[in-house]
């Protein structure tokens, strides 16, 4: 059975394991806002999401495997996007907009060992390439969401680094768990966190913005 194919028979099941992996979390404790607007809220989306690029990747020329990231892994970006901002909107911290996308990899791993079912080595690195888009344009659209919250004044470049850190920090809290990898777009979202806060603290004449 293809990971295609598992994804689609086990869909029902993955979405529950997904939610008591959630309610699971001792630290912090999941509110009932992260039960119905974390990972069950866009998991459906992602699980048909990640089909499409693995089925878009089978079909791909094999002399265009190191070509850019498919279309459907651009998708998967943007969605990931809209849900990092979409979290960021009812206060949920980076570390529980990242923790989502971790929760789906566990769910789908553990779930494909029960069964015995086969995950090629092709198929996992398609997953987690599309998972590292994921995470690193959630991120990136919490951080965004986050610095228009800010108001001008007194403090507001010091909660701004506070952000960048904290952006910083849960990238690369994934890179470490093995989520991701040393060259993936979420360990260059660690370096563009670092040139932010190098440049706000460079910048003597705007100390509070």
């Amino acid at each position: 059975m293809s990971l295609v194919q598992f994804l689609a028979e086990n869909r029902p099941e993955l979405i529950k394991r997904t939610r008591a992996r959630i309610a699971a979390h001792s630290s912090p404790r999941p509110s009932e806002a992260e039960m119905e607007h974390g990972a069950p809220f866009f998991l459906s989306e992602l699980l048909s999401q990640l089909a499409t690029a693995l089925r878009d990747e089978e079909v791909r020329d094999p002399a265009q495997k190191r070509a850019p990231t498919l279309r459907s892994e651009a998708n998967i970006a943007r969605s990931g996007a809209l849900h990092g901002q979409n979290l960021g909107k009812f206060g949920f911290s980076i570390e529980q907009v990242v923790r989502d996308y971790g929760d789906v990899c566990q769910a789908v791993t553990e779930l494909a060992d029960d069964e015995g079912a086969t995950v090629t080595a092709a198929e996992f690195h398609t997953l987690n390439r599309c998972l590292d888009s994921a995470i690193a344009g959630a991120v990136t659209s919490w951080s965004q969401e986050r610095e228009k919250s800010l108001v001008k004044g007194e403090g507001r470049r010091d909660r701004r680094l506070l952000t960048l850190v904290d952006a910083a920090a849960v990238s690369l809290g994934a890179i470490r768990a093995g989520r991701v990898g040393s060259g993936s777009e979420t360990a260059a979202g660690v370096e563009k966190c670092l040139v932010e806060m190098r440049s706000v603290l460079a910048d003597p004449e705007r100390p509070n913005d």
